[in-house]
């Protein structure tokens, strides 16, 4: 399922030490359908994906839904 917002995006986050992650919202052969969060450790890594939703039904809505759901994934991952 994805948000209900018509259009293909990414967010993209990075840190220095290598850790990286992404919500995209565009076709991928890895997964099925558009909406999907992936994440890589180290950039030697290959990335892992699973599939995520978002309700947002604005444009500001998604990027504070994504924004949260990046936060706790960081608080996840330390």
């Amino acid at each position: 399922m994805r948000t209900p917002i018509r259009a293909y995006y990414t967010l993209h986050y990075s840190e220095q030490d290598a850790f990286d992650c992404e919500f995209h919202c565009e076709p991928n052969p890895h997964v099925d359908g558009l909406l999907h969060y992936q994440v890589r450790e180290d950039t030697n890594d290959a990335y892992t994906y699973e599939m995520v939703s978002f309700d947002a039904r604005s444009v500001s809505g998604l990027l504070w839904e994504m924004m949260d759901a990046l936060a706790n994934r960081l608080d996840d991952s330390d």
